[in-house]
């Protein structure tokens, strides 16, 4: 298998999906370690998995146990995609501690970094990472207005060497712009998409087995370096009049201003702390949006920023997946957005579909997923917090009532 990759949550894997399958590769997402019949016909897969949300223990459990399956399948190029603002810590999420664990059960000796993901913003220079932030200015990570104040994994560092160092990757490389790489473990610099096409390009003649971390931009590097340049769009989509069901776990100040600006939804907001308690009013909550649903009215249920109190990050998540899957089940939705990676990734876990498969874009980094699960036929959108323009949720409400998606790319 030419290209594998390993996603850290379910919103960043989507867009890896959906750059590989719009290049013109036969792609499929999985939930976890796939068979072997279920990779027939495939160019290239991959696992979402919950990785950005774990601390040491579970995610040593976890690099380990996928680590020994992938070996298996003797992989040339595995990709570990991690959110382009590369943000982690040494305890929560940490990709580095993934990589080693995975590079070790692979025998892979070469590592690299690709910094940043130009084509959403994200840009490397001279080791740096800035990030275009919800003001459409582009800032230093550590100044960016939610990435530095990020509610678990704040970033305070914008020297992504150190920062990596941190997380437990020594003796890296830099490789400035229009540079060779020489020894490994390497760091790309990335300002603009030519510098991620020339470390593809620096990267593609080794002789060895390479694990490269990073965004969606490695699967772009990739790419470029094989000759994939033309875009292959689905094709239309079919007429779709059923309802939309959107819910916000991410609290971040893009997401809400989206949630505001969103005219073509009933919205309601669910206090953190109720939605771990469950009890009544939690109940009158799935009654609303059940409700409106059945009169084929669009809705948005989001996560307030009131204070969670000792509530952890995954505890809510796995909370606020319980309610939405329960929710599906009852109301069966035309289509479900979902706006957090922490709360996707729960939410796709319970959704429990074989494989998820590209089918059409929303905007950059969001794409349309078709799956096909216990919960029937069931398009998706997994939106991360900083993704979209401020008419994020009218414009996934004109394009999924537009057409159901539908599975493409030639894989059924």
């Amino acid at each position: 298998m030419a290209y594998v990759f390993i996603a850290d949550d379910f919103t960043g894997a989507s867009d890896t999906l959906a750059t590989l399958a719009r290049a013109g590769l036969k792609a499929r997402l999985f939930r976890d370690l796939p068979a072997p019949a279920d990779l027939v016909g495939l160019d290239a897969w991959g696992i979402a998995t919950q990785a950005r949300a774990l601390d040491r223990t579970p995610m040593i459990a976890l690099a380990q146990r996928l680590g020994k399956g992938i070996a298996a399948f003797s992989p040339d190029f595995l990709h570990l995609k991690i959110c382009s603002t590369f943000d982690s810590s040494p305890g929560t999420g940490n990709f580095v501690l993934m990589a080693e664990i995975l590079s070790d059960a692979l025998g892979i000796a070469d590592i690299a970094v690709i910094g940043g993901q130009p084509s959403l913003g994200r840009h490397a220079i001279f080791g740096t990472l800035f990030a275009r932030g919800p003001d459409g200015r582009v800032h230093r990570i550590d100044r960016h207005p939610v990435m530095s104040i990020h509610p678990v994994t704040p970033m305070h560092e914008a020297d992504m060497l150190h920062h990596l160092e941190a997380l437990g990757l020594h003796g890296l490389n830099l490789v400035s712009r229009g540079m060779t790489g020489n020894a490994f473990p390497r760091y790309y610099d990335a300002l603009d998409q030519s510098d991620v096409e020339a470390a593809g390009h620096d990267l593609q003649p080794s002789t060895n087995r390479c694990l490269v971390i990073g965004a969606s931009s490695v699967a772009e590097a990739w790419l470029a370096s094989r000759g994939y340049t033309a875009t292959v769009l689905p094709p239309d989509l079919p007429v779709n009049n059923g309802p939309i069901l959107a819910f916000a776990g991410s609290r971040s100040s893009l997401t809400t201003a989206q949630i505001a600006a969103a005219e073509s939804y009933g919205r309601l907001p669910i206090n953190p702390a109720d939605m771990i308690a469950g009890g009544s009013r939690l109940a009158d909550a799935h009654d609303w949006a059940a409700e409106r649903l059945a009169r084929r009215e669009n809705c948005i249920i989001f996560l307030t920023a009131d204070h969670a109190g000792p509530i952890t990050p995954a505890d809510l998540a796995e909370a606020s997946a319980e309610f939405v899957v329960r929710l599906v089940a009852k109301a069966r939705p035309g289509a479900l957005v979902v706006a957090g990676g922490d709360t996707s990734s729960a939410i796709v876990d319970r959704l429990a579909p074989a494989w998820l498969d590209f089918a059409g874009m929303l905007c950059p980094g969001v794409p349309i997923l078709g799956s096909d699960g216990p919960a029937g036929e069931l398009p998706l959108a997994l939106k991360g917090g900083q993704m979209g323009a401020l008419d994020f949720f009218d414009r996934a409400r004109a394009i999924l009532q537009g057409g159901k998606p539908k599975t493409r790319n030639g894989v059924r």
